[in-house]
């Protein structure tokens, strides 16, 4: 297993936690870039980097802004976020206060949009990374984005520095690189989706004494869930009668006894090689954003610009795609049906929407990097999809 090259041990924006390497004598392997979720950083997807090369495929885990090896986030970037979802809060019904938390936020998730861009830029840079060769589904990169990682995929999209990143002798035009940028399972609220009735969270859940709260979310979101939405008719014109049945098919609590939710199954070390609670703790930085963005209606108009059809030809080729597990924690299930919902409103209006390619993970939970590495690994890599 190689590890990051050395410029990239150091504390970055965004920090390598660990490279896989190239393929020995590869000329056209795939280069996997993950970002993470909230609290779990990319040493969740670890399971990954011992099956890339068996996959022609180069597997870097990276970790965000106020995670292990990357850049804290500012005094300044703190109190903006504190003051964004601080403002959203106490005046949740103002449309102005919404706006002017939107405007804030604009600038700052154009500049994490930046922060991935120029990571890419540095690895093909650096690391002499293989161009994109989309026909053959060989070469390139494919961006992932997992859970509340996907907040960091729909900025980039929808802001689009991905073009040309980088400065003087490092910059690279990307769109020669990039293949494919992945939203792996996403929340419905990372994608501004408003929630179905009794929107159901162990971590609101009064029955459940706070000190337990965190526990139970961590079995609840990684536990196997089965959903009665196979029947479901996604061309309902009507609001009322797609959204009803859809969320009456979620099952909001009750996971499976078996298999276990996976957190159940981590042994403590495994857990310390993955965790890291405080951004997601009241008052950290990743738990200030999702309250901001929510609530100002950042996460909707990023999901908006992301999935518009690009005015630039090189980022139009790049694929979007959606992975999503079928077992998973309902509040996926539920971004899985307003993606569709979304699309179909589309087409009935005659708008163009950027073509979005989709694999359903049968039987997988939220956690499937995990519990079947290879699996998700073969998903991200694979051409066989389907479309929105």
């Amino acid at each position: 297993m190689a590890s990051p090259p050395e410029d990239q041990k150091n504390p970055a924006a965004l920090s390598i936690l660990q490279d896989s390497g190239p393929p020995e004598g590869s000329t056209d392997y795939t280069t996997v870039v993950l970002l993470h979720g909230f609290a779990w950083h990319s040493g969740i997807f670890a399971k990954l980097v011992p099956l890339a090369h068996a996959h022609n495929a180069r597997v870097v885990l990276v970790n965000r802004r106020d995670y292990p090896g990357a850049t804290p986030f500012s005094p300044e970037e703190r109190s903006l976020l504190s003051a964004i979802a601080t403002e959203s809060a106490s005046s949740p019904e103002s449309d102005a206060a919404a706006a002017d938390a939107h405007a804030q936020l604009e600038p700052f998730m154009r500049s994490r949009a930046r922060e991935v861009s120029d990571l890419l830029a540095r690895l093909v840079h650096d690391a002499n990374i293989p161009k994109s060769q989309r026909e053959a589904n060989k070469g390139g990169l494919v961006l992932v984005g997992w859970s509340f990682g996907t907040v960091w995929m729909t900025a980039f999209l929808a802001h689009a520095p991905a073009l040309h990143a980088g400065e003087g002798e490092g910059e690279v035009d990307l769109t020669q690189y990039l293949r494919r940028v992945v939203l792996l399972d996403p929340p419905y609220h990372v994608l501004g989706f408003p929630p179905p009735p009794d929107p159901y969270n162990p971590l609101f859940d009064s029955s459940i004494a706070p000190a337990d709260r965190a526990r139970a979310f961590a079995h609840w979101v990684s536990g196997y869930f089965v959903h009665h939405t196979d029947a479901l008719d996604s061309t309902s014109a009507s609001p009322s009668e797609r959204e009803r049945p859809a969320a009456a098919a979620l099952e909001r609590r009750a996971y499976l006894p078996s298999p276990p939710p996976t957190l159940s199954t981590l042994t403590p070390d495994e857990v310390a090689r993955a965790l890291y609670p405080s951004p997601g703790a009241p008052g950290g930085s990743d738990a200030l954003l999702l309250a901001g963005g929510m609530r100002s209606g950042t996460f909707a108009t990023l999901r908006d610009e992301a999935l518009a059809v690009p005015a630039d030809e090189g980022l139009r080729a790049v694929e979007v795609r959606h992975v999503w597990c079928d077992r998973s924690v309902w509040e996926t299930t539920w971004t899985s049906w307003n993606l569709r919902w979304m699309f179909e409103e589309a087409r009935q209006k005659s708008e163009r929407l950027r073509e979005v390619t989709w694999v359903k993970l049968q039987g997988a939970n939220h956690f499937v990097h995990w519990d079947e590495p290879e699996r998700i690994l073969v998903a991200l890599l694979t051409d066989s999809v389907e479309k929105y």
